[in-house]
């Protein structure tokens, strides 16, 4: 037997009992954003594990903290943590995944917070939990607004630290498109790409050049069949 053979296999069989968990809450600030809680989340896939004899070890590899300024002059802590969970069957077998977690906070939670979104996505990703269509301290639960000056620092840092770029054409070209179908509301573009790509952004240039083009051709797609259609 390969040493991996039981946690691959316990893994399928979660994966197929775990079936859709659903965008049912709404966010607190910042308009109509819904989301799956963590605690969605953790009472969907506690049974499962349990049952196929699968636990979970996080791991902590990095963390960054900024402090920023909010639209109304107060301030906020922006946490970065890069975290690996392992996912131990009980023959001694594992797999690994890394993700990222951001988050903000007002207070002494944005760590918390932090670890608990880029746990969320890591199931979420790791299984592939589907939604039909964060209660305490879940980090999608408030979406803060930054301050003008903060909003372009935050536009310079993802640009900064983006290693495959979309292209000026492609950008402009994106553009458009959202401010065809949202005007110039930046969160509105923002979710929707957020919603597109399935991962949190701080700005449209965390966008890389492979999910610029595929958003690109979806939409152009769907004109397409909506042409066709009349």
């Amino acid at each position: 037997m390969s040493d991996n053979i039981g946690i691959y296999e316990a893994m399928a069989k979660i994966q197929a009992e775990l079936g859709a968990i659903t965008k049912d809450k709404k966010c607190e600030k910042g308009g109509d954003f819904v989301y799956r809680g963590i605690d969605d989340v953790y009472n969907a896939l506690n049974p499962l594990l349990g049952k196929h004899g699968v636990f979970v070890l996080p791991t902590a590899h990095e963390r960054t903290s900024e402090s920023r300024t909010t639209r109304n002059g107060g301030s906020m802590e922006v946490v970065t943590v890069r975290m690996t969970y392992r996912f131990c069957y009980k023959d001694g077998s594992f797999v690994e995944c890394t993700t990222i977690g951001e988050a903000m906070d007002n207070g002494d939670k944005a760590t918390n917070k932090a670890m608990s979104i880029a746990h969320k996505y890591a199931v979420l990703q790791t299984f592939c939990v589907p939604t039909e269509d964060m209660r305490l301290d879940d980090p999608d639960r408030e979406a803060h607004q930054l301050a003008p000056r903060e909003i372009k620092q935050a536009r310079e840092q993802a640009k900064k630290n983006n290693t495959n770029p979309p292209t000026e054409a492609q950008m402009k070209a994106l553009n458009a498109i959202l401010s065809k179908a949202l005007g110039k509301d930046r969160e509105a573009k923002l979710k929707e790409m957020e919603d597109f790509t399935g991962r949190k952004l701080t700005s449209c240039l965390d966008l890389t050049k492979d999910e610029v083009s595929s958003y690109i051709g979806a939409t152009q797609a769907i004109n397409e069949i909506n042409q066709e259609a009349y």
